[in-house]
């Protein structure tokens, strides 16, 4: 299965905390049956300009690299890098937004804000998809679903040739099935990502959120996810670890 949204570099958001770390967690994604993760380090407009944050993030892969024995490569996923870009009122405009795709493809993942969606930030989301040659994700819905976000700007991402994405954790919440089960169901949600973040805060863990979704929804749910997911990655430009 593929992991689309993962903070294992390091140092460059608040992810993973050094090199051993990464490894780790990239060691045990690929022992949960991960076989393909997608690095997805946030990138926040003003924190750093876009020819630094690319730099930092390249950085950290060779690092990363360096590090890794023989031995190592065989017991972690093949990766490809990406971003998690934060909900900019102007993105839709950034003549570079094209450096944050997943790369070798059109895809990119663009975080909404944590505060009440407005119509204005539904608008700039499908000025991309539809005026761009790029196709957002959208991580972690269900962390807007029992907060301030209207439910029918939410429903409006199910509408819409966007890419949704669910979290691990969310799946893995014992009292959280009424609440996915129909979403899965219902072909709403795309992607799955562990959103993993540390071995001490979010490890990865979305091998258990697999197994629950082949518990609860079947091996035919899961099957769809992973076909389209490796679609959507067939040019995709794989690090050489």
């Amino acid at each position: 299965m593929i992991d689309f949204h993962s903070h294992v570099l390091h140092h460059i958001d608040d992810g993973s905390h050094n090199v051993d770390e990464s490894i780790t967690m990239l060691k045990m994604s690929y022992a949960q049956g991960i076989d393909t993760m997608v690095f997805t380090p946030h990138f926040r407009f003003g924190e750093y300009s876009i020819k630094e944050w690319l730099r930092l993030r390249q950085e950290k892969v060779d690092q990363i690299r360096e590090a890794l024995t023989e031995e190592d490569k065989k017991m972690i996923p093949r990766a490809v890098l990406s971003a998690e870009i934060e909900f900019h009122k102007d993105m839709n405009h950034w003549d570079y937004l094209g450096e944050f795709r997943i790369q070798g493809t059109n895809y990119i993942m663009t975080e909404m804000p944590f505060m009440p969606w407005t119509k204005q930030n539904m608008e700039v989301v499908e000025d991309i998809l539809y005026n761009t040659p790029y196709i957002p994700i959208i991580p972690h819905i269900d962390r807007y679903f029992h907060t301030f976000t209207e439910q029918k700007y939410i429903d409006r991402f199910y509408r819409i040739p966007v890419m949704v994405q669910m979290n691990a954790i969310y799946i893995n919440g014992v009292h959280n099935v009424p609440f996915f089960k129909p979403l899965f169901d219902a072909r709403k949600i795309q992607l799955l990502g562990s959103d993993c973040h540390s071995m001490e805060w979010r490890q990865p863990d979305l091998g258990q959120a697999i197994d629950r979704l082949r518990e609860v929804c079947g091996q035919e749910i899961l099957d769809e996810i992973d076909a389209r997911g490796r679609e959507m990655l067939k040019d995709a430009i794989y690090i050489e670890w």
